[in-house]
This record gives C-alpha cells, sequence and structure tokens, in this order.
C-alpha cells in the first residue's frame, strides 16, 4: 500500500473522531453510563453480537480466506464516525447515540486487538497471525486519541478553543468528503483495483448477512423505545470503515481484507437505507 494512502487515511480518522469527540452532547456521556441495562445491552449488541457473528460466518461458510478476514477486521472496528448523522436519518435517540460512540472509541483500544486473537486462535488456518499490541497502538492513536481530545475540548475548554476546534470539524468533514470521493474515482481510473473488489457469492453473502445481523442485534437490544433500537441498530451496523481501511494498509497481514470492507460498506448501506427510513417513521409515530 502507497505510503502517502496510508497517511492520508490515517489523517482522516483522527480528524473525523476528532469531530465526534467535538459533537458530543454535554450530559449524554454520564446518563448513558449511569443506566448499566442500556449500556450493557449497548456494549453487547456492538463489540460482542458482531464479532461472533463474523467468526460463525466464518466458520460455517466456504469463503475465501481475505474475506473471512475482511469480516473479522470489520468486527474488530466499532463505532463509526458517522453514526449520529446515519442515527439522526433513523430517528435516533442522538444524545445516546452520541455517547455510545465515545465509548466505543474508547474500548475499541481493547476490542480490536482481541477480537483478531480470538480469529487467530478460533480460525488460524483460515488466515495469518497479527500482532495484537500494534493494532491496539494504531486504534489508540486514531480514535481514542481525537476522541477524547474532542470530548475534552467541548466539555471543558474555553469559548476561543471550542470555536478553532469547530473549524477544525469543519476541515475534517472535507477530508472525509475528499476520502469518500477518492473511492470511486479510483475504481473508475484503476482496473486493477476494480478486479481485487470481486470477493465472489460466498464473500457477498456473508457481509450481506453480518450487515443483516448487525441491524437485527441493535433492533432487539435496543429496549422499548423506538429511538433508541434505531440508535442502536445503526451504531451497529455502522462500523468505523477508516479504521478497518487503516489497519489493514498499515499491516501487511490484513491487507487482503480490503475489498470486502469495500464491498461492505456498499452493502452496509443498502441495507440500512430502507431499514432507517422503516425506523423513522415508527419513532416519529
Amino acid at each position: 500500500m502507497p505510503e502517502a494512502v496510508v497517511v492520508f487515511t490515517g489523517i482522516v480518522v483522527f480528524a473525523r473522531m476528532l469531530d465526534v469527540g467535538l459533537r458530543h452532547r454535554p450530559g449524554a456521556l454520564r446518563a448513558l453510563w449511569r443506566d448499566p441495562s442500556l449500556l450493557a445491552r449497548s456494549l453487547l449488541s456492538a463489540l460482542v453480537v458482531v464479532p461472533l457473528a463474523a467468526l460463525a460466518l466464518v466458520a460455517a461458510l466456504p469463503i475465501p480466506p481475505e474475506a473471512a478476514l475482511g469480516l473479522v477486521v470489520l468486527a474488530a472496528a466499532p463505532g463509526a464516525p458517522l453514526t449520529t448523522r446515519r442515527a439522526e436519518a433513523a430517528g435516533a435517540d442522538l444524545g445516546y447515540v452520541s455517547a455510545l460512540q465515545l465509548t466505543l472509541a474508547g474500548l475499541a483500544v481493547i476490542h480490536a486487538p482481541l477480537v483478531v486473537a480470538a480469529f487467530d486462535l478460533g480460525v488460524d488456518a483460515r488466515g495469518p497471525t497479527v500482532e495484537q499490541e500494534r493494532i491496539a497502538v494504531q486504534v489508540a492513536t486514531v480514535t481514542f486519541l481525537p476522541a477524547a481530545l474532542g470530548w475534552l475540548i467541548a466539555d471543558r475548554a474555553p469559548g476561543a478553543i471550542r470555536r478553532r476546534a469547530e473549524l477544525l470539524s469543519r476541515v475534517s468533514r472535507l477530508l472525509f468528503v475528499a476520502f469518500l470521493a477518492a473511492a470511486p474515482l479510483s475504481l473508475v481510473f484503476v482496473p486493477d483495483l476494480r478486479a481485487t473488489l470481486a470477493i465472489g457469492w460466498a464473500g457477498a453473502a456473508a457481509v450481506t448477512l453480518l450487515a443483516a445481523a448487525a441491524l437485527a442485534s441493535g433492533h432487539l437490544l435496543g429496549g422499548p423505545g423506538a429511538a433508541r433500537r434505531s440508535g442502536l441498530a445503526i451504531a451497529t451496523v455502522a462500523r468505523n470503515l477508516g479504521l478497518a481501511l487503516y489497519l489493514a494498509e498499515t499491516s501487511p497481514a490484513l491487507a487482503p481484507a480490503i475489498p470486502t470492507i469495500l464491498a461492505f460498506a456498499l452493502i452496509a448501506m443498502l441495507l440500512a437505507l430502507p431499514c432507517s427510513r422503516r425506523m423513522r417513521r415508527r419513532a416519529e409515530a
């Protein structure tokens, strides 16, 4: 992977997670942590159900090793930066979703290497061994640290610093737009890349089942309120694709996972869009 691509991806993920922290709603994090039942169900859905579903699909389906690796990298990358925007479209409780985002960003430092280690132990014949310590450092650098910094600025910093931070937030959104635009342009101008995205019917089926399992898990574990159910469904299916790509780009052992990660981005969006509309109507009702 070219060094410039790796560096740009890392910058984009860092900037977007900083924006997540800056956009956190005051008091929402404490409110989530003071509700042990909701917190436990939320973490179970985003951090436990998705990895277990990925491992089950890898063990049960005849998918290629690189597709299996992609499922595991996706399962190891919770807390997408765009979760709040997607949750808003689904009529979700935005305070709850933003608090869950920050919580997932912090836990990802421990969660990501544990998921990869479980993959190595459980189905080690399907993929290469990966350094868990390196993954923990990478996740801390591009997700936990910027999210924590943004939260501290939003919660404690004087107004002048917050205004400068908001400028950084706008810059991060522009960087992310450039990042999103680079993907289709690469598909147009790099024929070899188009060929690598063919993950096969078994791989596509596994990606679809993983996205469906994530949506169903969030809906079932979100509780009685429609706004919470839709929020957890979106937060569970919205894996941190930037982080997943960064991990794959910076580790040769994970590089074969990139086509599956990109395929999940498309398939999960196609599944989530009609679900979001339906969940919004229920939340409004």
